[in-house]
């Protein structure tokens, strides 16, 4: 019996040992994107606890700890790495080269893939061509306020994406005869006086970029009364004014899907980086009430979603 029992007990170890472990990194605010992964991996027959173990770490308003995050989760040895937005990319790109990485941001914008059609490394995922769409939002932000002559630009300076995204946001507001206000933000800790000086400079409405968090900054940009747009629905949602960027549920879908193939032996090269296909546009008709602003009935008309 106690040979029997011991057996047992092995055979349950040996079991658990062999579960897929699947590690999630993300910095910046981590739903919903960890929400929809979850999801998604469920949909494909994935039980948490029963068939695959996740190793979760967020680096949320701490930025800074993006790489140690990375390292720790490393060292658990996951069969494959979801890296959510830039810093997380880069991180785990410092963190491992053995380990299959799947990518949501801009790789590619950063330097961190040049084949998409064939990956190198051990890197790829979904790329969605966030600096062309920061371009488009201001566009889209210049038919809800058509006086804009000066925007601001809430700038991660720890997140390599904000080099890329500057750039086309200038040419984008260059092109309408817009004056740019660049403001870099550090840290999160930041933020208040960040907003406080877009306010000063007089600017008719301000940007911000997604790994600066969307609660904190969609209340500061509303109590400066200041319109402000993101690339997420969720920032809309929190009281900005309006959002536009990918469909993170899709995003999270195909990704869930390379990390299934993955899991079932496909390698980083077999899958090429796909793009962000659908996106959402968001406005918050009670923060458009509160700052004053009347959204064109015609605007109103072509989004996806409007916020009561």
């Amino acid at each position: 019996m106690l040979l029997g029992a011991g057996a047992a007990g092995l055979s349950a170890s040996a079991h658990a040992q062999k579960l897929p472990r699947v590690g999630f990194l993300v910095s910046g605010e981590a739903d919903p994107s960890w929400v929809a992964f979850r999801d998604s991996m469920s949909d494909l027959g994935y039980v948490e606890g029963r068939t695959v173990v996740f190793e979760y770490r967020d680096a949320g308003v701490n930025s800074g700890a993006i790489d140690a995050l990375a390292e720790s989760l490393v060292e658990r040895q996951p069969d494959v790495v979801v890296a959510v937005l830039s810093q997380a990319i880069v991180a785990a790109r410092k963190a491992t080269q053995r380990i299959p990485i799947v990518f949501f941001g801009a790789a590619p914008e950063i330097g961190g893939i040049s084949n998409v059609a064939r990956p190198e490394g051990n890197l790829t995922g979904v790329f969605s061509p966030s600096a062309v769409v920061a371009a488009k939002g201001l566009q889209l932000f210049t038919e809800i306020r058509r006086e804009t002559r000066s925007f601001g630009l809430m700038l991660n300076t720890l997140d390599p994406f904000s080099v890329q995204l500057r750039r086309e946001v200038e040419l984008s507001a260059e092109a309408q005869q817009i004056r740019l206000v660049a403001v870099p933000v550090g840290a999160r800790s930041d933020l208040p006086a960040a907003f406080e000086s877009a306010a000063r400079a007089g600017v008719d409405g301000v940007m911000v970029q997604p790994s600066l968090g969307f609660e904190a900054t969609a209340k500061l940009a509303l109590r400066n009364r200041l319109p402000a747009v993101s690339f997420r629905r969720e920032f809309a949602v929190a009281g900005g004014l309006m959002a536009y960027g990918a469909d993170q549920n899709e995003n999270m879908r195909t990704v869930a899907a390379y990390v299934d193939r993955i899991l079932k032996g496909a390698r980083p090269a077999d899958l090429p980086v796909q793009q962000s296909s659908r996106f959402e546009l968001v406005v918050n008709q009670r923060t458009a009430r509160a700052l004053g602003i009347d959204v064109p009935p015609l605007f109103l008309a072509r989004v996806d979603e409007v916020i009561e």
